[in-house]
């Protein structure tokens, strides 16, 4: 047997080493010494478990899909909650299902070239100049986010093309410069996803969950009603504060970009093919009620099309290199949710948050109230944990109170983009991993933006969902 054959592993990190320990210590300290205020034992059980897998997520100690796995299993075998509840009922909602035809439908936009077109179309097209580059970026993360749902294949291609900027500029890597122009790519994807409902796991996973409360269903166009337009207002202010950091720099050279977009020539038949699925799939979600078909559901049928052997723009290989674990995660996550439901944990803290809430004497004050709980779950979970975890008590909190539960649960959204380090998000992390975007830069503007947006909120998000009727 060869030597290789038979090292010992690699050692782990400090921070892993912490959090086995964490990952331990932190469930017996719960089960030990939590009692007592309303708390049943499947409560306690259950807030156990969820530590575990929230250490587990936070220090990485293992991959994220499989603590995704592994968490309705312990909430199951703990005989917490039925199998129907913690096993089943995750996967029994639209989310998963979504979610793969999401990921084909952006395989398809990156795979064909379509979605770097678009952005390259868009960057040419504007003046030369940090505000016209942004301004480039915010339009063409407003195009990708109904074309391309995944998340993930839209922070791709923005960071591509962000460094492809950084890089056409001249821009030092890590400069403020640089920061500027890859900050503002992460935040033309960030900011627009939460006006379209498959633009977002999150968005997916609150409406879902506040369903379980209001006993409504948050439709494709329902959602973009109540959110697209203060979606596209927050994502351009939270631009516009990126100019901060290139004040007085100047004209740019784009003569790169410009040759970049024209060796692509002209549409391909593939793009078109992508681009009418995408477009097909988003108006068939979004018309669901009028037709009765599950659109949402159907965004994976549409994808296969593109293995149609006269089609072919995708293939076996292709359909393989989808990242599938992120389903298993996105199911775990949903299960904190649904079997904090079931053994009462939304009950018992909105109980204990009423008092607090009554102090607040308007919606906006809920909804502030909502969103400053995102703010601080943020910095200990991950926001789409957070999420799963506070919807439904945050949904019964405001029927309790004879208040819509829509413009609280948008609110905590929108808390739950408040970040300051890569930890925070990872699709921050992602943005940082290349070196162009330099979070000392930009953690002055990530502060400003969290402290002003409860004004955004007040001036904007709240009056319009007012005018709409959902207050």
């Amino acid at each position: 047997m060869s030597a290789s054959a038979t090292a010992p592993p690699s050692g782990i990190s400090l921070v892993q080493k912490i959090g086995w320990i964490l990952s331990l210590a932190i469930p017996a300290f719960i089960l030990l010494t939590v009692g007592g205020e309303g708390l049943s034992r499947e409560m306690i059980i259950f807030m156990a478990i969820t530590s575990w897998a929230v250490v587990c997520w936070a220090t990485e100690i293992l991959p994220p899909p499989l603590v995704g796995i592994i968490l309705p299993i312990f909430y199951f075998a703990a005989k917490i909650a039925p199998a129907s509840i913690a096993l089943a009922k995750p996967f029994a909602t639209v989310i998963p299902w979504a979610v793969i035809g999401a990921l084909m439908i952006g395989l398809m936009a990156q795979k064909t070239g379509l979605a770097k077109r678009i952005v390259l179309k868009c960057m040419v097209m504007t003046g030369s100049t940090y505000p016209g580059l942004f301004f480039a970026m915010f339009i063409s993360g407003l195009i990708l986010t109904p074309l391309v749902p995944s998340a993930t294949a839209k922070c791709a291609i923005m960071l591509a093309l962000g460094v492809g900027a950084c890089d056409a500029l001249n821009l030092e890597k890590g400069s403020r410069e640089a920061t500027a122009v890859v900050f503002a790519a992460f935040l033309s994807v960030c900011g627009p996803r939460f006006g379209i409902l498959t633009a977002s796991l999150e968005n997916l996973t609150i409406t879902r969950l506040m369903a379980t409360v209001t006993g409504e269903t948050v439709g494709y166009a329902d959602f973009a009603m109540h959110n697209f337009i203060p979606a596209i207002i927050y994502s351009g202010l939270s631009i516009c504060l990126v100019l901060f950091m290139v004040r007085g720099k100047g004209k740019l050279n784009k003569d790169e970009l410009l040759r970049q977009y024209r060796e692509m020539g002209s549409l391909t038949r593939d793009e078109y093919i992508a681009g009418f699925l995408a477009v097909f799939a988003v108006a068939l979600a979004a018309t669901s009620k009028y037709h009765g078909l599950p659109g949402m559901h159907l965004f994976v049928a549409i994808s296969a099309v593109a293995f149609i052997p006269k089609i072919n723009i995708l293939n076996q290989k292709d359909f393989n290199s989808l990242a599938f674990p992120i389903i298993f995660f996105v199911a775990g996550s949903l299960a904190i949710g649904f079997v904090a439901g079931h053994v009462g944990i939304g009950k018992w803290l909105s109980v204990h948050m009423l008092p607090l809430a009554q102090s607040m004497d308007s919606v906006f004050g809920l909804s502030t109230l909502s969103y400053a709980f995102g703010v601080c779950f943020n910095f200990i979970l991950t926001p789409l944990a957070a999420q799963a975890l506070m919807t439904v008590p945050l949904s019964e909190l405001a029927v309790s109170m004879h208040v819509q539960p829509y413009p609280v649960i948008y609110s905590f959204l929108y808390g739950t983009d408040q970040y300051l380090f890569a930890y925070e998000f990872a699709l921050l992390l992602f943005f940082c991993s290349t070196g162009h975007l330099q979070l000392r830069h930009a953690m002055k503007l990530l502060a400003i933006r969290m402290v002003f947006c409860p004004v955004f909120l007040g001036l904007i998000a709240v009056p319009y969902w007012s005018l709409l009727g959902i207050v």
